[in-house]
């Protein structure tokens, strides 16, 4: 970590790693731990477990994977845009294994075409309302 990042700035995960909001979950991927922490630009709160964190990295690395599927040729802000996704106090979004997005720039029943048969037989696709919900498990 950068000695120019002033200590109270970084969250202290589960696992005892200290993380800056922007750093990225995925090398070279563009979800940052931001992403998956807060909701509507306020913090929520960090993972409670160990489990929960390493839900949120495998999470995000599939998020990843389906990203690559929608945005080929885009420019990198031209993308999945999380709108929710680790909150522990609402059911389905309180282990980090699953999230609220939208696209930055295609429409959401064209994401959903593109990405339904990517989906694996242990994750779930819907679309819901204004966003896409994907689950892991």
């Amino acid at each position: 970590m950068s000695k120019h990042i002033a200590p109270d700035c970084l969250y202290t995960l589960s696992s005892g790693d200290k993380v800056h909001p922007c750093r990225l979950i995925v090398k070279d991927g563009t979800l940052m731990w931001k992403h998956a922490l807060l909701f509507e630009d306020q913090f929520v709160c960090l993972p409670t477990s160990e489990a929960h964190e390493r839900h949120i990295i495998k999470t995000a690395q599939r998020l990843e994977e389906l990203n690559s599927w929608v945005s080929q040729g885009l420019e990198p802000w031209n993308s999945l845009e999380i709108k929710g996704w680790y909150q522990p106090f609402v059911s389905e979004l309180s282990e980090g294994i699953a999230a609220y997005f939208v696209h930055t720039t295609h429409d959401l029943s064209a994401i959903f075409d593109d990405l339904s048969p990517h989906i694996q037989d242990h994750e779930t696709l819907e679309l819901r309302k204004n966003y896409l919900f994907f689950r892991r498990c």
